[in-house]
């Protein structure tokens, strides 16, 4: 049913296509071409707290959903500038075969480093503990293959993010059919 709904809204046969919109609304987001109040919604996260099997809460923020459409695809544009950039410190994003890079490195220091041994941490609420600052001052010093990311940056981190939380179902949701 959603694959037909979305079919129909992409193959329109009207002069501007649902798709060709899309793409608009994206490259406008991109390029920080917003207003304030349409760059604070999309700088709106959704907060869902999940409760823990040994007691407590895990929070999880979601961001909104046409930010993550342009983020993603920048990441992707911007793929081989990230990974010159980075190399060779970061196996996270565009990085092929990142975690077999790792086990295999691993691997290779403790065969020349037996009486070596891992220690894996967890680091609580790493997200939250990244200065915009640096964020900001990386980016301007960055070479200048990275310099059309500033303005999409600029959007949605100079300023905080609203945060919601919330329970039950939206208004209209046809999940509180279910309930």
């Amino acid at each position: 049913m959603v694959f037909e709904l979305l079919w129909d809204c992409f193959t329109s046969e009207d002069s501007i296509s649902s798709f060709d919109l899309l793409f608009q609304l994206c490259s406008h987001i991109a390029r920080e071409y917003l207003s304030s109040p349409a760059a604070r919604i999309l700088r709106a996260s959704r907060l869902l707290a999940l409760e823990k099997d040994a007691g407590g809460m895990h929070l999880i923020v979601v961001g909104e959903t046409l930010y993550c459409l342009v983020a993603r695809s920048i990441s992707l544009q911007y793929r081989d500038a990230f990974a010159a950039h980075f190399e060779p410190w970061q196996f996270a994003m565009a990085t092929p075969d990142s975690c077999e890079t790792i086990v295999h490195g691993l691997w290779a220091t403790f065969d020349l480093h037996p009486d070596w041994i891992v220690l894996q941490i967890d680091i609580r609420n790493a997200f939250n503990t990244i200065s915009r600052e640096v964020i900001f001052r990386d980016l301007r010093s960055a070479p200048g293959t990275l310099d059309p990311l500033f303005p999409f940056v600029r959007s949605f981190y100079s300023q905080h993010s609203p945060l919601y939380f919330s329970t039950g179902t939206r208004t209209g949701d046809i999940n509180t059919l279910f309930s």
